[in-house]
């Protein structure tokens, strides 16, 4: 009898291979195959695989639980330590594919992760395989929320991509905590949580209640006091701290731009009011994270406001926000900028670009 981390007796799956041999026969049947399980590009010309290639190609999809259908037969169960070999493949050889538009193989690793934590669920799996299939996954769902902000909602839905960012985190949060499963990344996922809800009072009084060696590192501090600026509205200070964040820790605030913006240009508009008073563009720009004086203008102009680069007449009543007509842009000023040239998407998904960032802008983070 199998037994995870705390103790609990465990349902071991004994599927070896990515995909159940039964779905594998089902799918081609089918016809449903993704053009990622057909190989690499310069051999993926057919779908009708061989069988060897079947079992190396395809992956398990995801399927919802259905009334009448056994969801925990043994043979369709992957094990975490095949799991991790699914996620390892999936970051190593498909998400830095080149011949798809990047949100088609999004929407494809999206749903074969969701099927690799399935198994995990169903099994009850807590353990070392478990936690670095959710931490790679918390960082491919962050680092997705920016890079395909712009495309469309056919394409990519971010309330869908940040509810299951947050399943992941919770999840994660759960194995450090409370599971007792260690990880050399805990601190990392800490500050990422509060910076994936920047103003909760919960998410606050939760870190806070962490032990002294978490709660009183310097990334959790920078983390806590991003988020209490955001809670009091004090933008300008936010967005000097969020310059010393980390690309993905970039990625997870700007989410909350569209807000930060508008919730500033109300307090702009009502103390700076007045028909003589023109106010820098250029100092608004820097102080609300836009990549150009000409973006911080046009936002200005589509506000109802008077604006040009000479500056901006703000005026009482004329102001017209409301945050979510704004869609979210790709940011140079908060996060692409961070990206060092020398590591790829998997090295971001794994943890070692974010890791070698992070770790350079630790010793800098000022004390609270």
């Amino acid at each position: 009898m199998q037994y995870d981390v705390i103790g609990r007796e465990q349902l071991m799956g004994t599927c070896q291979d990515f995909c159940p041999a039964k779905e594998r026969r089902e799918r081609k049947q089918q016809r449903r195959l993704h053009v990622l399980e057909l190989g690499p590009p310069k051999t993926n010309q057919t779908s009708e695989l061989a069988e060897d290639t079947g079992r190396k190609y395809m992956i398990k999809e995801y399927s919802r639980p259905a009334a009448g259908k056994d969801s925990t037969r043994k043979s369709d169960l992957r094990p975490p330590v095949v799991l991790l070999q699914v996620v390892e493949y999936m970051i190593s050889e498909l998400v830095i594919r080149r011949d798809l538009p990047w949100y088609k193989i999004y929407q494809f690793v999206f749903d074969r992760l969701r099927a690799v934590r399935q198994d995990l669920v169903i099994q009850q799996a807590s353990c070392q395989e478990s936690v670095t299939i959710l931490e790679h996954a918390v960082r491919f769902h962050i680092y997705a929320g920016h890079r395909l902000c712009e495309e469309s909602i056919s394409n990519f839905e971010p309330k869908f991509n940040t509810d299951h960012t947050q399943e992941c985190l919770k999840r994660l949060l759960v194995e450090y905590r409370e599971n007792g499963v260690r990880s050399e990344n805990h601190i990392e996922f800490e500050a990422l949580y509060i910076l994936s809800n920047l103003g909760s009072f919960e998410v606050i009084l939760n870190a806070l209640s962490l032990p002294a060696s978490i709660r009183k590192h310097p990334s959790m501090h920078l983390a806590l006091a991003i988020s209490n600026c955001f809670l009091h509205g004090n933008f300008v200070r936010l967005g000097r701290l969020a310059s010393k964040c980390s690309y993905l820790q970039s990625c997870a605030i700007h989410q909350y731009l569209p807000v930060i913006r508008c919730e500033a240009m109300s307090a702009l508009n009502a103390a700076y009011s007045g028909r003589n008073l023109k106010f820098p563009a250029e100092l608004l720009a820097k102080w609300l994270l836009f990549d150009s004086t000409v973006d911080a203008v046009e936002f200005c102009e589509q506000s109802g406001l008077e604006a040009t680069i000479d500056g901006i007449r703000f005026q009482r009543g004329s102001l017209k926000l409301e945050w979510k007509q704004w869609p979210n842009k790709r940011s140079y000023q908060l996060v692409e900028r961070k990206l060092p040239q020398e590591f790829s998407i998997s090295a971001i998904i794994r943890g070692s670009a974010s890791q070698a960032d992070y770790v350079e802008r630790s010793k800098r983070m000022p004390k609270r």
